[in-house]
């Protein structure tokens, strides 16, 4: 695991200039604090910062071929690499060190461009090409591991985090407005937008090509769903129980002491229970709350007792968001995620016995463990109604004007339901998924913003993604949103910047892209099945985990937001974004923030996401 960044430039501009290359890799020493390593000839320049996992005395990078006309420069774990070097020597290669970075190099020499292909791990890497005189960025399929990069008058700069490339002297920091309405209404910028107009991210599953000053960008990998029907449940529950055994093996790989996160739900608890069959000692962590509604401990503690673990647990109080400018400020653009709280504090836990923590994220996404899937499931049933019937309904629950905010209670719940039964899948999705819903922001943005915005529509990220799935069923539509979007741009960007923060390195084995595309195959009937989520997953760990881990209801790792900012954060909150001198008062309307502050203390909305989205702006601004 480490930190990369690097520099392309037509040959006109010179060489690369080693001390700016340093000065953009020390903004990463947080991501590697062993080792850095620096190489550049002519126009191109790699850096490093390196936390030393495998080959602990022998994986310095930059590395390079036989020959040295190929370098490389790598972050993240490539799990079959043992199984690839054997197969390079065969063919001829001499290998140097027993990492996993020189198997990337030869790879490359053998294969060439679609290299890749081989790879199973969570990986972004930087590949010179000086015969053909290419540059290569690739990230892992499913978007584990983040890479950034700019490009202007021929110049092309990478890196792991935004702040290597802000580093870089002719980088523009202008704000891109439609990237802050797109944060608004996922609570977390999808890429390829990043917060900065001219730095983009490189999308899962995706290579960049830089040639002669231009780039071309492609995908290699793709979410295929082709549910297979004629298998049997037990034969589809066999191979997910086989799939995931192997990846946490492959995951378990390391030179470095190991451990595990413990949510206390089926994921994590799934993936400990496989680890300990594996070895017989692990390290486990769990945070919790003092609110009972949030915490989980009890759950995690059964599941430490039950699977023999090494046993660690906190509590996390409201005083937390003390931190919160230090968490805001390792995602360099506004994220308000709000379990970025636990997850640092965890992070922070775990690192003080462990260098690599394996993670349970991915299963909610791959088996259908969220509640929007299942509404939307009751909501194609009552979309077959007669179309008179729902008109009806419609003009009584949800009339023309209607707009579903947060109100408690079930006759509130009753009229967003027939509201979303009228939408399209984009909208169904977007109406559920979203927190500033498009008429909020009418509302909270200065009239100046909303000019320049024009007819921006964060749903449309939406639609693109559902137009180029090419998927036919509405649910699998919505567990391919789930795992194209929120899962690389909320739930993996928040474990990597979390756990990078405290040099800890985060594993997530459900996304083995093997396991991944199994689970691809398997029909959502056996997903969500006699009102259980997650059946198949659920039915392929039998056996391994208590009864009343496998049934209990879905809480999530998230913390009390409504309840902290209607009580002890509520002068936070007020001072922070009305009394503070804000500095995001240049793009909202103070009078609808105080208005979202005052029918959420109140009790009569359920605004405290919105709340702390606009405090994770407000934080951003200030640290600008």
């Amino acid at each position: 695991m480490c930190g990369i960044t690097g520099i392309l430039q037509p040959k006109s501009r010179g060489p690369i200039d080693i001390n700016l290359l340093r000065t953009m890799n020390s903004t990463l020493r947080h991501r590697g604090p062993d080792d850095e390593g620096y190489w550049a000839e002519g126009g191109v320049g790699l850096a490093m910062r390196r936390l030393s996992i495998i080959d602990l005395e022998g994986g310095h990078q930059p590395v390079c071929n036989e020959t040295g006309d190929v370098w490389t420069v790598f972050n993240g774990e490539i799990y079959n690499f043992a199984e690839l070097r054997e197969d390079l020597i065969r063919r001829g290669h001499r290998f140097n060190s027993h990492t996993d970075t020189e198997v990337i190099v030869h790879l490359y020499e053998e294969e060439g461009r679609d290299f890749v292909q081989r790879l199973r791990g969570m990986f972004a890497i930087a590949l010179w090409d000086a015969k053909k005189r290419l540059f290569y960025l690739y990230r892992d399929r499913l978007g584990i591991k983040p890479l950034h990069y700019w490009h202007k008058n021929g110049q092309l700069v990478f890196g792991s985090e935004l702040k290597a490339i802000l580093a870089f002297p002719e980088v523009e920091k202008d704000m891109s407005l439609d990237a802050l309405s797109d944060y608004l209404s996922f609570l977390y910028i999808p890429a390829p937008k990043t917060i900065y107009r001219d730095i983009q991210k490189l999308p899962p599953g995706h290579w960049l090509c830089y040639e002669n000053g231009a780039i071309e960008i492609k995908r290699y990998w793709e979410m295929v769903y082709a549910p297979d029907k004629a298998v049997h449940e037990n034969e589809w529950a066999d191979q997910v129980r086989g799939s995931l055994a192997e990846s946490v093996r492959m995951h378990m790989v390391s030179d470095v002491p190991l451990g595990a996160f413990l949510s206390g739900g089926t994921d994590s608890s799934a993936v400990v229970a496989t680890m300990i069959q594996a070895r017989a000692s692990v390290k486990t962590y769990s945070i919790g709350f003092k609110d009972e509604r949030f915490n989980e401990l009890p759950y995690a503690r059964a599941v430490a007792q039950h699977c023999g673990t090494d046993h660690h647990e906190k509590i996390v109080e409201a005083n937390a968001f003390d931190l919160l400018p230090r968490i805001l400020e390792g995602f360099d653009e506004p994220f308000a995620d709000s379990s970025a709280i636990p997850t640092y504090l965890v992070s922070q836990f775990a690192r003080s016995e462990v260098t690599v923590a394996l993670s349970g994220d991915g299963g909610d996404e791959l088996f259908g463990g969220y509640l929007w899937t299942r509404k939307e499931l009751w909501l194609e049933k009552y979309r077959k109604f007669p179309g008179l019937f729902r008109k009806i309904l419609k003009s009584i629950l949800a009339p023309h004007g209607y707009r579903p905010l947060m109100e408690h209670g079930k006759w509130h719940a009753l009229r967003r339901f027939v509201y979303d039964g009228e939408l399209d899948t984009a909208g169904s999705f977007a109406r559920r998924a979203m927190s500033f819903q498009p008429w909020m922001k009418e509302r909270l943005f200065q009239s100046w913003v909303r000019e320049e915005l024009g007819n921006n529509d964060s749903v449309d990220i939406i639609r693109q993604s559902l137009e180029d799935s090419k998927i036919s069923s509405v649910i699998d539509k919505f567990l391919y949103l789930d795992s194209k979007i929120y899962l690389p741009d909320d739930l993996l960007t928040k474990v990597d910047r979390m756990s990078m923060l405290h040099s800890l390195e985060a594993r997530v084995p459900i996304l083995d892209h093997k396991l991944v595309e199994l689970a691809c195959r398997i029909p959502y009937s056996l997903k969500f099945k006699n009102r259980t989520t997650k059946y198949i997953f659920k039915q392929a760990i039998k056996g391994l985990l208590p009864e009343p881990i496998l049934k209990q209801r879905k809480q999530g790792f998230s913390i009390p937001l409504q309840r902290w900012f209607r009580g002890e954060l509520y002068g936070y909150a007020k001072k922070m974004l009305l009394e503070d001198k804000p500095l995001s008062s240049r793009y909202f309307e103070p009078s609808y923030v105080r208005w979202l502050l005052e029918e959420h203390a109140a009790g009569r909305q359920r605004f405290g996401t919105q709340i702390y989205a606009l405090i994770g702006f407000e934080i951003w601004c200030r640290q600008q």
